[in-house]
């Protein structure tokens, strides 16, 4: 029998962290966190997902999360914040940014499209720049984001990316 993958919940509001394991709980094993410490003693190479708050009092979910890439965890990390994402978020090793409130749906439905792309080799990172660019595009005009240097790097990241996937996929 195979064994659940388990996400972490790193949030600040209790209330929040908890309703959001209870969420994750009925399909994964989630373990919760309410600060950025707590959050780093509980991250291990056993945790799939981590659910990350961005702003907390102790530790950032930034500094959390450039933690968990030094040690070496290449678990799936999902901001889900109140923070309205900026072109910061094309720097961020994160594979998805949600702004909240979030809804049950979406959180499980983030995580299952995270977890059908882990079976592709090679298609994360694809994964994470599309979903940096769709952030993005969802809270500024195109005609404001292709004037900055951070928009045209991750577009060409990502296309360079692409072309690089399918000229693999045609060897």
């Amino acid at each position: 029998m195979a064994t659940q993958p388990t996400i972490l919940v790193v949030d600040d509001e209790r209330e929040l962290a908890d309703l959001y394991a209870t969420w994750v709980g009925e399909t994964y094993d989630a373990l919760t966190a309410y600060d950025g410490t707590s959050a780093l003693e509980q991250v291990s190479d056993a945790v799939d997902v981590v659910l990350l708050d961005r702003h907390m009092p102790d530790l950032t979910g930034d500094e959390v999360l450039r933690e968990i890439r030094s040690r070496g965890h290449d678990c799936w990390v999902i901001m889900v914040t109140a923070v309205d994402p900026g072109l910061d978020i094309v720097e961020l090793d994160i594979d998805d940014y949600v702004t909240k409130p979030v809804t049950r749906v979406q959180l499980t439905r983030i995580i299952e499209n995270l977890r059908v792309q882990s079976r592709y080799n090679g298609r994360r990172q694809l994964h994470s720049l599309s979903n940096k660019m769709e952030t993005l595009e969802d809270e500024a005009s195109i005609d404001d984001l292709e004037g900055t240097e951070e928009y045209r790097t991750l577009e060409q990241d990502l296309k360079d990316l692409s072309d690089s996937l399918v000229e693999g996929a045609s060897e």
